[in-house]
């Protein structure tokens, strides 16, 4: 037990783990083949009865069709004539004659039958008639055989008291008999003798198909005296059915084992109600039993496999977990190199997963006072460039362009002084405070302004109308909001090169709320594309829209004026873009 304990923590996993490995397979193999086993037996027990009462309505019908075959035999005139013995006193001849053609009338008849081996008649008088043939060596009959046969018929007859009985051979051979009264078919009481029928044991052994789990050599046919009529095996029969214990026990055969012929056997019975007839079949377990070998086969051939795969799964979780243990000593080497990207992949929620998981928030919070620091400084450099370039004086950018402005008046360049002057409104308004708040009328002069330059460039490519009441002018609105919706309209949603472009700047009163429409006839977008416009993360997801634009002036109206302010699209793709701003209405500089 000490030398187990101090086993490193690979073997211990994998021993543990070919332990419960064999214990299973084992378990599982044996408890696969004892259920087959008991699956098989029952499953052939249940298709034996269905097999055996099949065949024995078969042999039923067997037995109608043979017996009313024998009354056509019996409705001859003639050979009826021959057997009454109308002509019994005549002399010798006459019955030489007679049996010549009570010969040919059953040569006739036994032919039409291939089972049928002998007839054999003999009359209230004595007469013997019989055919037996050609092909048949064994038991040939002559007259001390043939008298011999009819005897031992009307013994059974006599016996059983009935008018037909079936027995096996009456001379020894291996056939089955019909014994039945010669009767007259005009008057049925009365009868000319008595005519036994020898037919062939296939008969009733043609029945059996190839694939049946019923063969020839484990089946038995007793008549209703339990007589054996037909032996599939002689040496079985010979042991189990011949002697009177082994009648009784084939007669109550229901689907028990029992030993017949050496070998433990499954026996199955079926009593036909019609004809009193037992139909026994006996079937060794040995072969009842051989597919459960295969079966047993492959299912070691399993169990060896899924030892195999199980072990091979096992010797990987255990080097897994090791290796596990040794990545995450690698990766804290190279955070002590100095590399706190690094981060260790968790291998579950076990505790070398756990151990990750609190590795890498450790490096995370110190990566994170690492970039804190950094962007203190990157800070602090910028707010001194800002400060640096808020030393230089606009009043210079203005007198620059106004010096510009009169050199391309005394030029005679209109456009160029058009362009400077809308370019230093535009500076000037720039340089405002862009948090505070400015009169509408303002704000649309700076959209003019706007214009006024890109027209210069695009030339009549788009018209601008505004639809503002005098009424509204003097509203409050945050600086420079409308310049950005106007240059989106102008620059994404028209078709500049087919012209005809149209812009809407329209403003109205909705309530105590400020409401402004920027419409325009373009391209319009996808619903869906422009609530985008408007998401948070868009600088995330698409990197470098950082400038001024309309998310910008989103988040700056909610920001000034409450959450329920701000815009919003009505647009398709092929019928324009409508973009509203609704601010609170507002006469006096107040925050919103």
């Amino acid at each position: 037990m000490r030398r187990l304990r101090d086993m490193r923590i690979r073997r211990k996993i994998l021993l543990s783990n070919m332990v419960v490995i064999l214990m299973l397979a084992l378990s599982i193999g044996t408890a696969a083949a004892l259920a087959s086993r008991y699956y098989i037996e029952a499953n052939t027990r249940e298709l034996t009865g269905h097999v055996i009462d099949q065949y024995s309505k078969n042999v039923d019908n067997h037995v109608k069709d043979f017996v009313s075959s024998t009354l056509f035999l019996l409705n001859d005139k003639l050979l009826s004539h021959i057997v009454s013995d109308r002509e019994a006193q005549q002399g010798g001849d006459q019955y030489a004659l007679d049996f010549n053609r009570v010969f040919g009338l059953l040569y006739q008849y036994g032919n039409n039958n291939p089972y049928i081996h002998s007839i054999t008649i003999k009359t209230e008088s004595g007469r013997l008639y019989w055919w037996q043939r050609p092909a048949i060596a064994e038991g040939d009959l002559n007259a001390q055989t043939a008298g011999a046969i009819a005897d031992s018929g009307r013994a059974k007859l006599r016996e059983t008291g009935q008018g037909i009985y079936w027995s096996a051979s009456l001379h020894g051979t291996d056939e089955i008999a019909l014994s039945r009264y010669y009767i007259d078919i005009n008057q049925i009481n009365r009868s000319f003798g008595v005519i036994v029928f020898h037919l062939d044991k296939a008969y009733f052994g043609s029945l059996l198909s190839d694939g049946s789990i019923i063969q020839a050599d484990n089946l038995f046919i007793l008549n209703e005296n339990g007589e054996p009529l037909y032996e599939g095996s002689p040496d079985v029969a010979s042991d189990s059915l011949r002697r009177p214990a082994g009648d009784a026990r084939i007669a109550e055969a229901d689907g028990r084992t029992a030993t017949i012929g050496g070998q433990r056997s499954l026996l199955m019975r079926f009593r036909s109600a019609e004809t009193g007839w037992s139909v026994v079949c006996f079937i060794p377990l040995s072969r009842l039993l051989e597919g459960t070998r295969i079966l047993e086969t492959i299912i070691a051939f399993i169990c060896v496999l899924f030892i195999f795969v199980a072990m091979a799964v096992a010797v990987w979780f255990s080097a897994g977990t090791t290796r596990d243990i040794k990545l995450l000593e690698r990766t804290m080497r190279r955070v002590e190199d100095g590399d706190l990207s690094v981060k260790a992949t968790p291998a579950g929620r076990d505790e070398i997963g756990m151990l990750a998981v609190r590795f890498n928030m450790m490096v995370s919070r110190i990566n994170e006072l690492v970039v804190r620091v950094s962007e203190e400084q990157l800070a602090k450099q910028r707010a001194e460039y800002t400060t640096l370039l808020a030393r230089i004086n606009p009043h210079f950018l203005y007198n620059t362009l106004g010096t510009i402005r009169w050199f391309a008046r005394g030029r005679g360049q209109t456009e160029i002084e058009s362009m400077v002057s809308a370019l230093t409104g535009l500076l000037k308004s720039s340089i405002r405070d862009s948090g505070g708040l400015v009169r509408l009328e303002t704000e649309l002069d700076n959209v003019r302004d706007y214009v006024d330059l890109q027209k210069i460039g695009l030339g009549d490519a788009f018209d601008i109308r505004y639809e503002a009441d005098r009424g509204l002018l003097d509203a409050l609105v945050p600086g420079f909001v409308l310049q950005p919706l106007v240059e989106n309209a102008i620059m994404h949603g028209l078709e500049i090169s087919k012209g005809a472009g149209r812009i809407r700047i329209a403003a109205e009163r909705a309530g105590p709320d400020l409401r402004i429409a920027v419409a325009d006839n373009g391209v319009g977008m996808e619903p869906g594309y422009a609530a985008t416009l408007l998401s948070a993360d868009r600088e995330r997801r698409y990197p470098g829209l950082n400038g001024i634009g309309v998310r910008h002036v989103h988040e700056r109206i909610r920001t000034l004026c409450g959450e329920r302010y701000g815009l919003s699209f009505d647009t398709a793709p092929g019928r324009g873009t409508t973009i509203y701003m609704t601010l609170p209405y507002r006469r006096e500089e107040e925050v919103c």
